[in-house]
């Protein structure tokens, strides 16, 4: 057992789902858990069997089941929770990211996903997912507990309530809320947008993001792919080009919205 391997099995003795992502990236393996963060599992030979197929894969931690995330990216995600009437402390096992951010961990609330809570700062709840120690970020960072901070040292804790009047004060989502798993069709075409947005060219990021949203959006009417999913894979995937935050949600809101009123399914397989 190498130690992905055996941290995601220490996940699962928690009873936290756990599923796998691309090694050093955020995306769900398709090959191995169609339905990405649907398949999440506490099963520990599931777990098991999947690590021995892909000993290099990421760790994922399907959020609003067991805990939810408050994801702070860096010194900006800092520096607006510093700067508003919010600045008090939220406690619960806390995770540094291989991107330099936070991932702080709490009680589940029943909330979905809300990215661009505050600058530099997203909600991981229902529908969400989130990359956990040891994982290995692109930059080759590894994800790491803090110091005394790991789930062994501190107990999940209810969301305090000045972050649960900022998430119900966001409560219209920027991601769609559907709930449809996707299938291997779906799934394909996912990750190669997202491949296809990470690696997008100084010039072409914005229209490359917007293009694949549209075209994912398509999928997501026709009921190949889970809105939810897109909108974060999308979201990573864009940051991880070069844009800010907020040109993302924007672009991918965009993209999704007009991508909706041309639905698109899995072209029929012909018959023997």
């Amino acid at each position: 057992m190498n130690a992905l391997m055996v941290a995601a099995l220490g996940y699962v003795s928690r009873g936290w789902p756990v599923f796998p992502c691309q090694p050093r990236g955020k995306v769900p393996v398709g090959q191995i858990v169609a339905h990405g963060l649907h398949n999440a599992s506490v099963d520990s030979e599931v777990v098991e069997r999947w690590w021995r197929r892909l000993p290099a894969a990421n760790i994922g931690l399907r959020t609003g089941l067991v805990f939810d995330v408050l994801d702070v990216d860096g010194p900006i995600g800092m520096a607006a929770l510093d700067g508003t009437p919010h600045s008090v402390t939220i406690d619960g096992p806390t995770c540094k990211t291989g991107g330099g951010g936070d991932h702080v961990y709490v009680l589940p609330t029943g909330l979905g996903n809300r990215a661009g809570l505050l600058p530099k700062v997203d909600w991981r709840g229902d529908g969400g997912y989130v990359i956990a120690p040891p994982s290995v970020h692109a930059s080759g960072q590894i994800y790491r507990w803090l110091q005394g901070w790991g789930p062994d040292e501190q107990p999940l804790r209810p969301a305090p309530a000045w972050l649960l009047e900022l998430l119900q004060s966001k409560a219209t989502t920027t991601r769609p809320r559907a709930h449809t798993p996707a299938g291997g069709y779906g799934r394909r075409a996912l990750e190669s947008e997202v491949a296809r947005v990470a690696l997008a060219g100084v010039g072409t990021r914005n229209a490359t993001l917007n293009e694949a949203a549209f075209s994912l959006g398509r999928l997501v009417a026709g009921g190949e792919l889970d809105g939810g999913e897109v909108f974060d894979a999308l979201l990573t995937a864009g940051n991880r080009s070069g844009l800010t935050e907020t040109e993302c949600v924007n672009t991918i809101r965009s993209g999704l919205s007009a991508g909706a009123r041309q639905p698109r399914s899995a072209p029929a397989r012909r018959a023997g």
